[in-house]
Parts: structure tokens; sequence; C-alpha cells
């Protein structure tokens, strides 16, 4: 057999393979919607999460799992989705609201530091468009300048040249500017140093292991960063600096 056809075969079913794959992450999913509509929350719980099992995420995917959670009373898994949610769609406002409404469950009352309103605005704007949308911004810049520049090149007027130059220099400057932005957007998005606490309670330990001293106890549903990893043990801090070791068991990085 030529090896064009081989290779013309290898695709077919890699193409047939992936539709596959496509189209039973689509009936599950909905499936899952099906169940949630019909207030079987259980159910959908279990459609959403063979959805995941297979690779697929979303911001309707995670919320919708996290309103199922809600609804059965498992206020730490629906924090944990709505905050993956949140990853995917920062200002959304009904992933927002309803993660404020789940917050207010939450036992622990932690007093949020004052924050400096530098770093408020940085945040703010950081979290204003997704990744995607920041590159999209930034590479359109890009081939815009790079265009105008090529433009001038090529068109040799001298009331052109001038104005055509600044342009091309500020959108080359713009577009400079939003890579900040990017970058910060992109380890926002792949940062796995912040957990969800799943059990109803767990106790934090001033060493990671059994039988230290206990420092604080934290409930479910608070919102975690991790420090540093030990064995079966992780160290976390709260956001008021609180910090202690706790069983990785008992949270689930968002």
């Amino acid at each position: 057999m030529p090896k064009s056809l081989i290779i013309l075969f290898i695709l077919i079913v890699m193409l047939s393979a992936g539709m596959s794959a496509q189209s039973s992450v689509d009936f599950y999913y909905q499936k899952g919607n099906e169940y949630y509509f019909e207030e079987n929350y259980v159910e959908a719980i279990r459609q959403y999460e063979v959805v995941i099992s297979n690779g697929y995420e979303s911001s309707e995917l995670y919320y919708n799992l996290g309103n199922a959670y809600y609804r059965t009373g498992q206020l730490g898994k629906a924090i944990l989705y709505y905050e993956r949610a949140l990853k995917k769609s920062p200002k959304d406002k009904n992933i927002l609201f309803n993660l404020r409404l789940a917050n207010l469950r939450v036992k622990d009352r932690i007093d949020i530091p004052l924050e400096f309103f530098i770093f408020r605005w940085n945040r703010n704007l950081v979290q204003l468009l997704s990744m995607n949308a920041w590159a999209w911004i930034m590479t359109l810049l890009f081939l815009t300048a790079s265009v105008l520049l090529a433009v001038r090149l090529i068109i040799n007027i001298g009331i052109f040249r001038r104005p055509a130059r600044m342009v091309s220099t500020i959108l080359f400057i713009c577009a400079a500017m939003i890579l900040c932005p990017l970058v910060q957007r992109f380890q926002m998005e792949q940062s796995h140093s912040y957990g969800i606490i799943l059990q109803s309670s767990t106790k934090s330990l001033a060493a990671p292991q059994e039988g230290s001293t206990e420092l604080f106890i934290v409930h479910e549903g608070t919102k975690v960063q991790v420090l540093d990893r030990d064995g079966d043990w992780s160290k976390v801090e709260l956001i008021d600096g609180k910090q202690g070791w706790i069983l990785s068991s008992e949270l689930e990085i968002i």
C-alpha cells in the first residue's frame, strides 16, 4: 500500500476517534443539563464529572456544576467550581453573585487586609479581560503597527511618512504595555497555588505531623493559598496572613 494511502487512513482514523470523543462529551454534557433542569442535581453532578474527566472544561460547565453542588449542600465543592468558573470568565455577574452568596455560608469570617489602591487598580485591570482577549488585542495592535510601518516604507510620500511613523510607534508601545496584564492574566489562570477546604472543619498545625501544636481551625469553603508541601501535608495561608499545615486531602486546588 502506498505511503500516502497509509497516512490518509491514519488521519481518517484519528479524525473519527476525535469526533467520537467529542460526541461522547456532548452527550454527557447535555444529559447533565437535562438532569439539572429536572432538579436531579445528584445525577447532573455525575454527568458533569464525566465530561470533566474527558478533559473538557468551560465556565458554563463549572458554573452549572457549582450550582448543582450548592443545591446538594456541598458548600466546599460549590465554591471550588465557582472559583474555577471565575478563572475562565472573571467578569461574569452570575458567577460573581453565586460565589458571593456561597461565601456568606462559610463559617470562617476573615478580615481582609486593606489593599493599596494601585494594587487594586492593577488587579481590576488584569481581570477586565480573559487571557485570550488580552492576547488578541496585543496581536492586533502589533500587526496593525507592522502593516502601517510596511506601508510607510513602500509608499514614499513625505507628508505620509511622519504621521505613519508616529502612529506605528504608538501602537508598538501600546502592544508592549499590554504584555504586562497579559502575563499577569496568564499567571493567574495557570496558578495552582490556591485551594478550597472541602472538609466541614480541619485543624491547622504548627508542623506537618500529627500531634503538633494546633494553631487554628478552618472550615469548609474557606479559600487558602498553598505555600509548600511536605508528604501528605500542605502549608497554607489565609487571606489575613495566618499560616499552618493541614492534610492535603482536606483541600482541592482551584
